[in-house]
């Protein structure tokens, strides 16, 4: 990669003459951030139908590791064989039970426990254990159903369809970022999942604008600026962006403001007091800073309820340090979600009266304004399903 000054000689010119300039943006209905219909028709033609970021690969580091995640209804293992992570349907080919209860592990087989399949570490069926099938039965078609997997920068993709959508071209101009902060090399040393009774949507909000950091996080505040702070206007169907600075004297987003970690090689130096809030749509938030890069999924249960899961990634030349400690960082964001998920479900109390009416969003909330018509592109016209 070629020495750059900041990002924006990475990337693609931006835009600044956006219509959203002229007359800033405006929420959507009540049936929009709540409804049930709605809520199917995002699970059908997003969820179901999109790439979706769902793991880092430092996680799956060895042969038989494995991580799990509940995705609507539904349950998707993914497991490293011995060619690779690959993903598939976490419940046993034979009655359906749920294979794999664990959120991350390791093991050379996999058991299910009801009647004793046995599975290997590439998703074969090794094992009947007893279970009588004769000449009906094809073990090699017997084995866990995959679900299609890419990886890109050491996130690891899966998508439903039968078909899935170009991935490089949902992706864009993810790569710029990616490259500059090492994310394939980095290492995930901490993650926490939040339950959060709030809509979805309402926290991919949340998450990509600081413009309530004054009144609703005093310790990111007081490190952050929200005032210096823009959106970019990035190439990609599935990416929208934008970037705040550090406040002078501060060179890491954590409880003390600093830190001895050397900054990644590769981020232009002007950007080392700069976030790069990167978020790959529908679901994951990139919180990327010149000592670490922050992970932030957020999973759909029902119209009211979601869970969000944390990542806190680091890279190996400072993690292999016996001086290593990433608590001042975790100390800080483990306080602002909570502030947040406050915010979010008293949010979706709000949105849940049907006498909602939608508000203006202002200059700070473009990418608000960007997600909301990403969504209603991918399911505007279309009938609600399962």
């Amino acid at each position: 990669m070629s020495e750059a000054s900041s990002m924006f000689d990475l990337i693609s010119e931006q835009n600044e003459e956006r219509e959203y300039f002229d007359t800033g943006g405006v929420g959507q209905s009540h049936e929009f951030y709540t409804g049930e219909e709605q809520f199917l028709r995002e699970m059908r033609n997003i969820y179901g139908r999109r790439w979706l970021p769902v793991d880092h690969v430092s996680r799956l580091p060895e042969p038989g590791c494995f991580t799990t995640l509940n995705i609507g209804s539904g349950s998707i293992l993914l497991l490293r064989g011995d060619e690779g992570i690959q993903a598939y349907h976490n419940y046993c080919r034979h009655r359906g039970y749920k294979l794999v209860e664990e959120a991350v592990g390791k093991r050379q087989s996999l058991v299910c426990i009801y009647h004793c399949w046995v599975y290997n570490r590439n998703g074969g069926l090794k094992s009947l254990n007893g279970t009588y099938l004769d000449h009906f039965f094809d073990k090699e078609k017997n084995g866990l159903l995959r679900v299609s997997t890419e990886i890109r920068h050491g996130v690891v993709f899966v998508c439903f369809a039968e078909d899935p959508p170009d991935l490089d071209e949902a992706l864009g101009e993810f790569d710029r970022f990616a490259n500059a902060y090492e994310l394939a090399d980095l290492r995930c040393v901490q993650y926490k999942d939040y339950p959060v009774a709030s809509n979805w949507k309402l926290v991919a909000h949340n998450v990509n604008e600081s413009l309530h950091f004054p009144t609703a996080h005093k310790d990111l505040h007081k490190v952050t600026d929200f005032d210096d702070a823009g959106t970019y206007d990035l190439k990609g169907d599935d990416i929208v962006g934008a970037w705040q600075m550090l406040r002078e004297g501060y060179n890491s987003i954590s409880t003390t403001g600093r830190s001895d970690r050397a900054p990644m090689p590769l981020v232009p130096p002007e950007d080392r007091r700069k976030v790069n809030w990167i978020t790959i749509l529908p679901n994951l938030l990139f919180g990327m800073t010149s000592d670490y890069v922050m992970m932030q999924w957020v999973w759909p249960e029902s119209p009211g309820s979601c869970v969000v899961r944390h990542f806190w990634l680091f890279h190996p030349a400072e993690t292999a340090k016996e001086s290593f400690s990433h608590e001042p960082v975790f100390a800080l964001w483990d306080k602002a979600n909570y502030e947040d998920w406050e915010l979010c479900e008293r949010t979706h109390r709000g949105l849940s009266n049907p006498m909602w009416s939608p508000g203006q969003l202002s200059l700070d909330e473009e990418v608000v304004a960007q997600i909301d018509a990403w969504v209603l592109s991918h399911t505007r016209d279309t009938e609600a399903g399962v």
